[in-house]
């Protein structure tokens, strides 16, 4: 087998330990060495040293949950020209010729010495910052969510019909009443007319609807879910700024992106925060998407294409994106709109076409991003079978419906 590196290390990483091995290549010989290390500071320290000393050339481990992230941190603070391989533990398994009595991390630096593995895209420190915000705040937005569909709940239990006539029950409207409800001291009569703009206008309603009965358990339920909604409003706010200030120095990447059809500022931040607004770490646009667990899975046996899930990559940035082409699907000048309809059309299947729109989005985002420009999307003129189709399709449209058609083509505008 080639040979890339003389000196390689491979690190089987615990929760309280590291287990070290250093494989040394001289000829044909290889020699190993073991050592054990513990993952306090001063533990990981000790280790680069050690490492330092054996003139190791680079270092492989396994992406273990998220013990492995303090164990890159010291080896970047000792060691910052090493090259580091944060590999798949999938793929390290898929590596025929492993024996049961060979420990992970002697196995681990063999495969990096030849180069059987592949190392994995490992964020710098401020975009790893950037990446516990985002996700951070997709939590929060779940617990926000969570909160506001148990107030819902909580009024149905009690009978309040407020969610049969406000379009949003926490709207200005809706929190006013809320507020009103919780205090228990104006009748619906009272509650409706704290109603704004159109919702007035369903008065007579809104009365209906505010004759329950609330005990005093649900109000007191009631007053702490619309406490811990507020507090939950206030830590998305506070969690908002803090991101832009971290994405101060991607502003002109964040201008670039939003003017994408279907991506706002949210999508964008966490775009940078995963993938990052360097797009030379991908070898093209569909390296970027299959990262992204967007592109098609590949299953072909003797000529015949078997329908597969998509390839998995990263969840956090494929749900956003899923969400961005939800958007992109419905905006009336977004040019995702027509693609979208065509693919549901063409496999009958909307998730599906989302996921297509998706899929195309990402592409549109790493162009926009290596390139530093963004172009609007202009459409291509229909290529004459493209045009003999559409005919086709609208002369058999009007014959079943009974008419005789007559085409005359159009004499050309000088």
């Amino acid at each position: 087998m080639e040979v890339l590196f003389n000196v390689a290390a491979g690190i089987d990483v615990h929760r309280d330990t590291v287990v070290v091995s250093v494989r040394a290549r001289q000829g044909t010989k290889e020699s190993v060495e073991t050592r054990t290390f513990e993952t306090f500071r001063d533990g990981l320290d000790a280790m680069c040293d050690w490492l330092a000393e054996r003139e190791v050339q680079v270092v492989g481990l396994e992406s273990t949950g998220v013990y492995f992230k303090p164990v890159i941190l010291a080896l970047r603070r000792h060691a910052r020209q090493r090259p580091v391989w944060l590999v798949n533990a999938a793929a390290v398994k898929q590596v025929p010729g492993r024996k049961t009595d060979v420990n992970d991390s002697s196995w681990l630096s063999k495969l990096v010495m030849h180069g059987l593995v592949r190392p994995s895209f490992v964020p710098q420190e401020a975009q790893e910052d950037l990446r516990l915000l985002t996700r951070y705040r997709k939590k929060l937005v779940g617990d926000l969510t969570s909160c506001k569909n148990r107030i819902i709940k909580c009024l149905e239990a009690a009978g309040y019909k407020l969610a049969t006539v406000c379009s949003d029950v926490l709207g200005k409207s809706g929190r006013s009443i809320l507020g009103a409800l919780i205090d228990g001291t104006e009748t619906p009569e009272q509650m409706a007319d704290r109603a704004l703009g159109r919702l007035r206008a369903k008065r007579d309603v809104l009365i209906r609807a505010l004759q329950g009965d609330m005990s005093p358990i649900k109000r007191w339920l009631l007053r702490d879910l619309m406490t811990r909604l507020g507090q939950c409003e206030a830590n998305i706010a506070s969690l908002d700024a803090k991101i832009a200030d971290l994405l101060v120095v991607h502003e002109k990447d964040m201008e670039l992106l939003v003017q994408i059809p279907g991506v706002d500022r949210v999508g964008a931040a966490a775009v940078v925060a995963e993938m990052g607004a360097d797009m030379s770490i991908f070898p093209s646009s569909k390296n970027a998407a299959a990262w992204a667990g967007l592109a098609p899975g590949n299953h072909e046996s003797a000529g015949i294409r078997r329908d597969v899930p998509t390839r998995k990559g990263n969840p956090y940035l494929r749900t956003m994106l899923v969400q961005m082409a939800h958007a992109a699907s419905r905006a009336k000048d977004s040019p995702w709109r027509s693609f979208f309809a065509r693919v549901a059309r063409a496999t009958g299947s909307r998730k599906k076409a989302i996921f297509a729109v998706a899929h195309k989005l990402c592409i549109t985002i790493f162009h926009v991003l290596r390139e530093r420009v963004f172009r609007p999307y202009v459409p291509s003129p229909p290529t004459l079978p493209q045009r003999q189709r559409s005919v086709r399709r609208a002369l058999d449209a009007l014959e079943s419906l009974g008419f005789v058609v007559t085409l005359e083509e159009r004499a050309a505008v000088a």
